[in-house]
């Protein structure tokens, strides 16, 4: 029965992408968990998400919350916690889709001795798609290294606010920054070690590059790096040259890559441009 169910409070936030919504709010709405309420943050939008949601609006409810002016997306995620009544808050990005079953089987398997939950991802890239695995359990020990949770988590809404929810100072990051917080808070993250989320990487539009990522990764370094041990930080230094574009050479690449994360620099680099 429905009451017996904890409600969770899906919150989607979104800026001009009006064609992209009906497919992330079809998946909110396709859900098998009972007790959802659902919740979306305009930022402001220029095109026609107001059209969209008023369709929706038609057929089911949804709390449309409109900011006349963009205030960027962690003001527009945090509007969405403060106005959520669940217990549990879940997230999703205007451009990708939740799996039928991922509020339920993130329900599920969620505990107290966990700070949240989250799932593999099936990632879309322009010519392929491919699984991203994570690990059974997020350490903060792991965490400091690199973002290995992603960029959606289940989890309950008094955690994010003891935390004091989406740090609206920092131009990247945000997302990773909250998952440190809670970790450090909480303790370990939790994954369901399936795909419960399509996140589709096959639209450049809106994504952070160049000096923006630079610039917002070393904000999150500073901001944790009494946080890290040494290797911590030379990865994540090493990581933020790397958003500048500069060279990196083999002694640079064994001396600051962890060994758990040989495979997946080796990947990005490509073995036809290795250390070149």
């Amino acid at each position: 029965m429905v009451e017996t169910k904890p409600l969770v409070s899906a919150i989607l936030t979104t800026h001009n992408r009006a064609a992209l919504l009906p497919r992330a709010l079809d998946s909110m709405v396709a859900q098998t968990y009972e007790n959802i309420e659902l919740i979306v943050v305009d930022d402001g939008s220029t095109d026609a998400t107001p059209d969209v949601i008023e369709k929706y609006q038609d057929h089911i409810a949804i709390e449309y919350i409109r900011n006349e002016e963009s205030k960027g997306a962690c003001r527009a995620r945090n509007i969405g916690i403060e106005a959520a009544s669940g217990i549990y808050v879940a997230g999703l990005d205007d451009d990708d889709a939740w799996h039928e079953k991922r509020i339920a089987e993130l329900v599920e398997v969620h505990s107290e001795d966990v700070a949240c939950v989250t799932s593999d991802t099936l990632m879309v890239y322009p010519n392929y798609e491919a699984p991203w695995h994570k690990r059974k359990l997020i350490t903060l020990d792991k965490l400091l290294f690199t973002n290995l949770v992603g960029n959606q988590v289940l989890v309950r809404r008094n955690r994010i606010q003891e935390v004091g929810g989406f740090d609206e100072k920092l131009t990247a990051a945000q997302d990773y920054d909250l998952w440190v917080r809670l970790c450090d808070r909480f303790g370990p993250i939790r994954n369901v070690q399936k795909p419960l989320q399509t996140i589709y990487m096959d639209r450049e539009e809106g994504r952070i590059t160049g000096q923006s990522a630079y610039k917002g990764y070393l904000q999150f370094y500073k901001k944790h790096k009494h946080r890290m041990n040494r290797r911590q930080r030379k990865y994540q230094l090493y990581k933020i040259r790397r958003a500048q574009a500069k060279g990196e050479s083999m002694a640079e690449f064994v001396s600051c890559v962890p060994p758990f994360r040989y495979w997946k620099e080796l990947k990005r680099i490509g073995t036809n441009t290795l250390f070149s």
